[in-house]
Protein backbone atom coordinates (compact mmCIF):
# COMPACT_ATOMS: atom_id res chain seq x y z
CA UNK A 1 0.00 0.00 0.00
CA UNK A 2 2.63 2.37 -0.09
CA UNK A 3 3.18 5.10 -2.69
CA UNK A 4 4.37 4.63 -6.49
CA UNK A 5 6.79 7.31 -7.66
CA UNK A 6 9.05 7.37 -10.58
CA UNK A 7 11.65 9.44 -7.82
CA UNK A 8 15.08 7.46 -7.42
CA UNK A 9 15.17 8.22 -3.98
CA UNK A 10 11.46 6.94 -3.26
CA UNK A 11 12.98 4.04 -1.52
CA UNK A 12 14.92 5.90 1.02
CA UNK A 13 12.31 8.49 1.59
CA UNK A 14 9.58 5.53 2.14
CA UNK A 15 11.93 3.59 4.84
CA UNK A 16 12.79 6.90 6.20
CA UNK A 17 9.27 7.15 7.22
CA UNK A 18 9.05 3.96 8.52
CA UNK A 19 12.08 4.73 10.69
CA UNK A 20 10.53 7.33 12.01
CA UNK A 21 8.21 5.43 13.75
CA UNK A 22 10.43 2.68 15.32
CA UNK A 23 12.43 6.08 16.65
CA UNK A 24 9.24 7.74 18.32
CA UNK A 25 9.28 4.47 19.89
CA UNK A 26 12.63 4.21 20.92
CA UNK A 27 12.03 7.44 22.59
CA UNK A 28 8.92 6.87 24.11
CA UNK A 29 10.58 4.34 26.07
CA UNK A 30 13.83 5.91 26.88
CA UNK A 31 11.96 8.71 28.63
CA UNK A 32 9.40 6.53 30.85
CA UNK A 33 10.61 6.43 34.41
CA UNK A 34 13.09 3.39 34.82
CA UNK A 35 10.77 0.84 37.18
CA UNK A 36 7.87 1.14 33.88
CA UNK A 37 10.77 1.55 30.99
CA UNK A 38 12.56 -2.14 31.81
CA UNK A 39 8.36 -3.07 31.28
CA UNK A 40 8.38 -1.88 28.14
CA UNK A 41 9.55 -4.77 25.79
CA UNK A 42 6.80 -4.83 22.60
CA UNK A 43 4.55 -7.04 24.12
CA UNK A 44 1.51 -7.00 24.10
CA UNK A 45 0.88 -7.20 27.81
CA UNK A 46 3.54 -4.35 27.69
CA UNK A 47 0.95 -2.13 27.02
CA UNK A 48 -0.60 -2.50 30.37
CA UNK A 49 2.32 -0.40 31.41
CA UNK A 50 1.43 2.12 28.73
CA UNK A 51 -1.69 2.28 29.78
CA UNK A 52 -0.85 3.24 33.16
CA UNK A 53 1.60 5.82 31.84
CA UNK A 54 -0.87 7.54 29.90
CA UNK A 55 -3.33 7.77 32.80
CA UNK A 56 -0.57 9.49 35.02
CA UNK A 57 0.47 11.58 32.44
CA UNK A 58 -2.69 12.60 32.24
CA UNK A 59 -2.86 13.02 35.79
CA UNK A 60 0.22 15.19 35.71
CA UNK A 61 0.35 17.41 33.19
CA UNK A 62 -3.49 17.78 31.77
CA UNK A 63 -3.80 17.46 28.20
CA UNK A 64 -1.08 15.14 26.77
CA UNK A 65 0.93 17.18 24.09
CA UNK A 66 0.97 16.58 19.99
CA UNK A 67 5.04 14.73 21.12
CA UNK A 68 4.15 12.13 23.68
CA UNK A 69 0.82 11.53 21.71
CA UNK A 70 2.87 10.17 18.88
CA UNK A 71 5.36 8.76 20.82
CA UNK A 72 2.87 6.72 22.35
CA UNK A 73 1.07 5.87 18.65
CA UNK A 74 4.30 4.98 17.65
CA UNK A 75 5.00 2.55 20.24
CA UNK A 76 1.94 0.60 19.83
CA UNK A 77 2.56 0.09 16.01
CA UNK A 78 5.92 -0.96 17.11
CA UNK A 79 3.83 -3.69 19.47
CA UNK A 80 1.62 -4.44 16.33
CA UNK A 81 4.47 -4.60 14.49
CA UNK A 82 6.81 -7.18 16.36
CA UNK A 83 4.31 -9.57 17.91
CA UNK A 84 1.89 -9.48 15.61
CA UNK A 85 3.66 -9.25 12.05
CA UNK A 86 2.32 -6.33 10.95
CA UNK A 87 3.78 -3.69 8.97
CA UNK A 88 4.04 0.46 8.56
CA UNK A 89 2.31 1.85 6.07
CA UNK A 90 3.88 4.62 3.90
CA UNK A 91 3.52 7.02 1.60
CA UNK A 92 0.13 8.48 1.04
CA UNK A 93 -1.00 5.52 4.72
CA UNK A 94 1.77 6.89 6.43
CA UNK A 95 0.93 6.61 9.99
CA UNK A 96 -1.43 2.97 9.69
CA UNK A 97 0.10 -0.52 10.53
CA UNK A 98 -0.80 -2.96 7.94
CA UNK A 99 -2.29 -6.54 8.64
CA UNK A 100 0.38 -9.30 8.43
CA UNK A 101 1.14 -11.20 4.66
CA UNK A 102 -0.40 -13.90 5.95
CA UNK A 103 -3.98 -12.30 6.90
CA UNK A 104 -4.04 -10.56 3.95
CA UNK A 105 -3.57 -13.83 1.89
CA UNK A 106 -5.71 -15.93 4.06
CA UNK A 107 -9.00 -12.85 4.22
CA UNK A 108 -8.35 -12.03 0.65
CA UNK A 109 -12.47 -12.21 0.34
CA UNK A 110 -13.28 -10.27 3.60
CA UNK A 111 -10.31 -7.45 3.30
CA UNK A 112 -8.57 -7.21 6.80
CA UNK A 113 -7.99 -3.45 7.36
CA UNK A 114 -5.14 -1.28 8.49
CA UNK A 115 -4.91 -0.42 12.59
CA UNK A 116 -4.76 3.05 13.20
CA UNK A 117 -2.28 3.73 16.35
CA UNK A 118 -3.21 7.41 16.41
CA UNK A 119 -6.27 6.90 16.40
CA UNK A 120 -6.15 4.49 19.14
CA UNK A 121 -4.08 6.48 21.31
CA UNK A 122 -6.98 9.87 21.15
CA UNK A 123 -9.46 6.86 21.45
CA UNK A 124 -7.73 6.23 24.78
CA UNK A 125 -7.20 9.61 26.00
CA UNK A 126 -11.28 10.82 25.34
CA UNK A 127 -12.48 7.89 28.03
CA UNK A 128 -12.53 4.64 25.08
CA UNK A 129 -10.89 1.71 25.84
CA UNK A 130 -7.54 1.33 27.30
CA UNK A 131 -4.44 0.31 24.54
CA UNK A 132 -4.22 -2.96 25.64
CA UNK A 133 -7.99 -4.27 24.55
CA UNK A 134 -7.81 -2.07 21.71
CA UNK A 135 -4.88 -3.99 20.30
CA UNK A 136 -6.40 -7.42 21.28
CA UNK A 137 -9.26 -6.46 19.36
CA UNK A 138 -6.95 -5.60 16.60
CA UNK A 139 -5.26 -8.80 16.59
CA UNK A 140 -8.41 -10.86 16.45
CA UNK A 141 -9.22 -8.45 13.70
CA UNK A 142 -6.22 -10.04 12.01
CA UNK A 143 -7.15 -13.11 12.36
CA UNK A 144 -3.57 -13.26 14.59
CA UNK A 145 -4.65 -13.15 18.33
CA UNK A 146 -3.07 -16.67 19.12
CA UNK A 147 0.48 -14.66 18.66
CA UNK A 148 0.07 -13.12 21.93
CA UNK A 149 1.33 -16.59 23.22
CA UNK A 150 4.30 -16.48 21.38
CA UNK A 151 7.35 -18.88 20.36
CA UNK A 152 6.57 -21.24 23.09
CA UNK A 153 3.31 -22.89 21.95
CA UNK A 154 3.18 -26.13 20.11
CA UNK A 155 0.57 -27.90 18.09
CA UNK A 156 -1.09 -30.31 20.28
CA UNK A 157 0.96 -28.87 23.03
CA UNK A 158 0.00 -27.84 26.51
CA UNK A 159 -0.03 -24.44 25.43
CA UNK A 160 -1.72 -24.61 22.47
CA UNK A 161 -4.65 -26.75 24.26
CA UNK A 162 -5.25 -24.39 26.88
CA UNK A 163 -5.30 -21.15 24.39
CA UNK A 164 -8.19 -22.90 22.27
CA UNK A 165 -10.14 -23.75 25.24
CA UNK A 166 -9.31 -20.15 26.99
CA UNK A 167 -10.79 -18.95 23.31
CA UNK A 168 -13.56 -21.00 22.85
CA UNK A 169 -14.85 -19.67 26.43
CA UNK A 170 -13.99 -15.81 24.85
CA UNK A 171 -16.15 -17.01 22.22
CA UNK A 172 -19.17 -18.10 24.28
CA UNK A 173 -19.33 -15.77 26.69
CA UNK A 174 -19.44 -12.80 24.29
CA UNK A 175 -22.36 -14.32 22.43
CA UNK A 176 -24.06 -13.65 25.87
CA UNK A 177 -22.71 -10.15 26.49
CA UNK A 178 -20.01 -10.48 27.76
CA UNK A 179 -17.58 -8.67 25.56
CA UNK A 180 -15.09 -7.54 27.98
CA UNK A 181 -12.69 -10.96 28.25
CA UNK A 182 -9.64 -9.48 26.13
CA UNK A 183 -6.90 -11.60 28.52
CA UNK A 184 -5.79 -8.44 30.70
CA UNK A 185 -5.17 -8.77 34.73
CA UNK A 186 -8.78 -6.58 34.71
CA UNK A 187 -10.61 -9.21 33.17
CA UNK A 188 -9.15 -12.11 34.95
CA UNK A 189 -10.03 -10.37 38.17
CA UNK A 190 -13.75 -10.13 36.81
CA UNK A 191 -14.56 -14.00 36.69
CA UNK A 192 -15.80 -13.76 40.03
CA UNK A 193 -18.27 -11.47 39.15
CA UNK A 194 -19.37 -13.40 36.31
CA UNK A 195 -19.41 -16.40 38.45
CA UNK A 196 -21.47 -14.72 40.62
CA UNK A 197 -24.28 -13.16 37.92
CA UNK A 198 -24.27 -16.86 36.08
CA UNK A 199 -24.23 -19.40 38.95
CA UNK A 200 -26.36 -19.31 42.31
CA UNK A 201 -24.70 -19.26 45.77
CA UNK A 202 -23.30 -22.92 46.63
CA UNK A 203 -24.19 -24.57 42.91
CA UNK A 204 -24.66 -27.94 42.38
CA UNK A 205 -21.49 -29.50 41.16
CA UNK A 206 -23.16 -30.63 37.37
CA UNK A 207 -24.07 -27.13 36.91
CA UNK A 208 -20.30 -25.85 36.49
CA UNK A 209 -17.93 -28.90 36.39
CA UNK A 210 -17.81 -28.56 32.33
CA UNK A 211 -17.25 -24.68 32.49
CA UNK A 212 -14.13 -25.42 35.13
CA UNK A 213 -11.41 -26.35 32.34
CA UNK A 214 -12.44 -23.32 30.36
CA UNK A 215 -12.50 -20.67 32.86
CA UNK A 216 -9.54 -22.16 33.98
CA UNK A 217 -7.60 -21.56 30.57
CA UNK A 218 -8.51 -18.12 30.40
CA UNK A 219 -7.68 -17.68 33.88
CA UNK A 220 -4.15 -19.27 33.19
CA UNK A 221 -3.89 -17.35 29.29
CA UNK A 222 -4.41 -13.86 31.67
CA UNK A 223 -1.39 -14.97 33.64
CA UNK A 224 0.83 -16.06 30.73
CA UNK A 225 0.49 -13.17 29.00
CA UNK A 226 1.18 -11.07 32.38
CA UNK A 227 3.99 -12.96 33.23
CA UNK A 228 5.47 -15.21 31.09
CA UNK A 229 4.93 -18.41 32.92
CA UNK A 230 4.57 -21.71 30.64
CA UNK A 231 1.38 -24.12 30.53
CA UNK A 232 2.77 -27.62 31.80
CA UNK A 233 0.99 -30.84 32.27
CA UNK A 234 1.56 -32.88 35.53
CA UNK A 235 0.21 -36.48 35.17
CA UNK A 236 -1.55 -35.84 38.98
CA UNK A 237 -2.67 -32.69 39.17
CA UNK A 238 -3.55 -31.62 35.67
CA UNK A 239 -2.77 -28.76 33.59
CA UNK A 240 -0.52 -26.01 35.72
CA UNK A 241 1.62 -22.86 34.97
CA UNK A 242 4.69 -22.53 35.86
CA UNK A 243 7.46 -20.00 36.48
CA UNK A 244 11.46 -20.12 37.77
CA UNK A 245 10.19 -23.61 39.42
CA UNK A 246 6.99 -22.33 40.95
CA UNK A 247 3.66 -23.76 39.69
CA UNK A 248 0.08 -23.03 40.24
CA UNK A 249 -3.12 -25.11 38.92
CA UNK A 250 -5.98 -22.25 37.43
CA UNK A 251 -8.27 -24.92 37.30
CA UNK A 252 -7.99 -26.28 40.65
CA UNK A 253 -8.74 -22.81 41.61
CA UNK A 254 -11.75 -22.28 39.84
CA UNK A 255 -13.32 -25.25 41.05
CA UNK A 256 -12.04 -23.99 44.47
CA UNK A 257 -14.28 -20.96 44.16
CA UNK A 258 -17.51 -22.77 43.47
CA UNK A 259 -17.36 -24.87 46.21
CA UNK A 260 -16.07 -22.84 48.62
CA UNK A 261 -18.04 -19.60 47.32
CA UNK A 262 -16.21 -15.52 46.94
CA UNK A 263 -14.08 -16.07 50.28
CA UNK A 264 -11.83 -18.49 47.69
CA UNK A 265 -11.59 -15.01 45.31
CA UNK A 266 -10.03 -15.68 41.78
CA UNK A 267 -9.66 -11.63 41.71
CA UNK A 268 -6.82 -12.68 45.18
CA UNK A 269 -5.69 -15.71 43.37
CA UNK A 270 -4.63 -14.10 40.37
CA UNK A 271 -3.11 -10.91 42.37
CA UNK A 272 -1.60 -13.83 44.28
CA UNK A 273 0.44 -15.27 41.44
CA UNK A 274 0.94 -12.18 39.59
CA UNK A 275 2.87 -10.46 42.30
CA UNK A 276 4.61 -13.48 43.29
CA UNK A 277 5.91 -13.80 39.81
CA UNK A 278 6.48 -10.10 39.16
CA UNK A 279 8.31 -9.19 42.45
CA UNK A 280 10.95 -6.86 42.23
CA UNK A 281 11.24 -4.99 45.62
CA UNK A 282 11.04 -6.13 48.99
CA UNK A 283 7.85 -4.19 50.02
CA UNK A 284 6.19 -6.53 47.24
CA UNK A 285 7.71 -9.76 48.58
CA UNK A 286 6.86 -8.62 52.34
CA UNK A 287 3.53 -9.35 50.57
CA UNK A 288 3.26 -12.01 48.80
CA UNK A 289 4.90 -13.38 51.97
CA UNK A 290 2.18 -11.99 54.11
CA UNK A 291 -0.42 -13.81 51.78
CA UNK A 292 0.98 -16.88 52.02
CA UNK A 293 0.68 -16.86 55.70
CA UNK A 294 -2.76 -16.40 55.98
CA UNK A 295 -3.76 -18.64 52.94
CA UNK A 296 -1.27 -21.47 53.33
CA UNK A 297 0.71 -20.59 50.31
CA UNK A 298 -0.35 -21.32 46.92
CA UNK A 299 1.96 -21.92 44.57
CA UNK A 300 2.72 -26.17 44.51
CA UNK A 301 -1.01 -25.76 45.49
CA UNK A 302 -2.76 -29.06 43.49
CA UNK A 303 -6.09 -30.96 44.06
CA UNK A 304 -5.27 -31.96 47.66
Amino acid sequence: MSSRTDNPNAGSALADETASWVSAAGRFVAGAPPARASKLDFTWRSLSEVDLLVDVLAAAEGPIGLKTRMELAAYVGEVLVRQFGGRWATGEHFGEVLPPETTTKRRAKAKAEPAQPTQMIEKRLTGGPALQHQVFEQSRAWSVENGVVGSTSTVGGPAAMMRMAADAFVKSAGSNGMTWLDYSPESAMRLDDLIDEWWPASPSKDTYESLVPALGAYLGEALVLQTGARWIRDPNEGYGLELNGQVVYPMVEVSRRFELGPEHSIAQFYREVSIGWLATDEKASAAVEATKTKRGGIFGRGRG
